[in-house]
């Protein structure tokens, strides 16, 4: 029965953390990741009490041995999930995800997003939208450079970065520039 149990915890924590991470990266929510950690740590006492009794099933009941041994390890494979899930949180929280939509009606060439990590896209079409990850590391703005019809232009497309946000930026367009896109 302890077996089962295991099993079944193990089971359930790996789900609601990979639907909890999920539901982090699609909505972008502080409240989420504060959720997810109050989640890891229920889930890690529970996950403990219930390993500690296999593994007393494994000292006691030799010939369930396979069994407990078994079940001990899919549990503690939760462990190396939950640590990946973490850097994956972490890393989401220290990017801004922009995506860039020409509407300037021209060609747009040699473009970069400068104050993060620079990013450089060779071109970006009439109308096209690409989307670049940028690390911020630090609190300086971002910046877009690039060339239309032989130009060098620059835009801010944002002033003061937040780590973790998703934004359209409309190139071009100087109303409405910025839109989060929770």
């Amino acid at each position: 029965m302890t077996n089962k149990i295991g099993l079944f915890t193990a089971l359930i924590s790996f789900l609601i953390g990979t639907i909890l991470l999920i539901i982090f990266y699609l909505t972008n929510s502080y409240s989420m990741t504060l959720f997810g950690m109050i989640f890891i740590a229920i889930a890690g006492i529970i996950n403990l009490g219930v390993l500690v009794k296999v593994l007393i099933n494994l000292i006691n009941e030799k010939e369930n041995r396979k069994k407990h041994i078994l079940t001990s390890g899919i549990m503690i494979l939760n462990i190396p999930i939950a640590v990946f899930y973490f850097f994956i949180v972490m890393f989401l929280m220290s990017t801004m995800r922009i995506s860039l939509i020409n509407e300037t009606g021209a060609k747009l060439t040699d473009l970069k997003i400068i104050g993060g990590e620079t990013k450089i896209i060779n071109e970006l079409g009439v109308g096209e939208r690409q989307t670049e990850w940028i690390p911020i590391k630090s609190e300086n703005p971002i910046i877009l450079e690039y060339r239309i019809d032989g130009e060098t232009k620059h835009e801010t497309i944002y002033s003061y970065p937040v780590t973790g946000e998703r934004i359209n930026h409309r190139i071009g367009n100087n109303s409405n520039r910025i839109e989060n896109t929770y």
